[in-house]
C-alpha cells in the first residue's frame, strides 16, 4: 500500500508529517529526511496496531483529492510505499 503523507516545515522546529488517512498517525523530527524515515515506521507501526485490534486498515486516499482540505496547505506531498518501508528504502517524495 502507498500512503500519502502531508509534511510541514515547522518554523524553528523541524518538520511534522501527518498520514490524513490513517488516524493518529502523525510524527516530528529535525530534517526532511528524517521525517520521511520516521513516517514510514509511523505508518507501519499504526498498521500493526489496527490488524492487532481486528480491524481493517483504510484504503490510501488520492493525493489529488487531499490536497483540496485546507489544512493540508503549504505541505510537502509524499507517498509511503509500507510494501517497501521495510527495506531501508527511501519514501518517494512528490512536489
Amino acid at each position: 500500500m502507498r500512503y500519502p503523507v502531508v509534511v510541514h516545515n515547522i518554523e524553528y522546529a523541524g518538520f511534522g508529517a501527518i498520514a490524513p488517512d490513517l488516524p493518529h498517525c502523525h510524527c516530528h523530527a529535525d530534517t526532511l529526511d528524517a521525517t520521511l524515515q520516521k513516517m514510514a515506521e509511523t505508518i507501519l507501526q499504526r498498521l500493526e496496531e489496527l490488524r492487532a485490534a481486528g480491524e481493517t486498515p483504510p484504503p490510501p486516499g488520492q493525493v489529488d483529492t487531499l490536497r483540496t482540505n485546507p489544512a493540508f496547505a503549504g505541505g510537502i506531498w509524499a507517498i509511503i510505499d509500507v510494501a517497501h518501508a521495510q527495506s531501508a528504502s527511501s519514501p518517494k517524495t512528490e512536489r
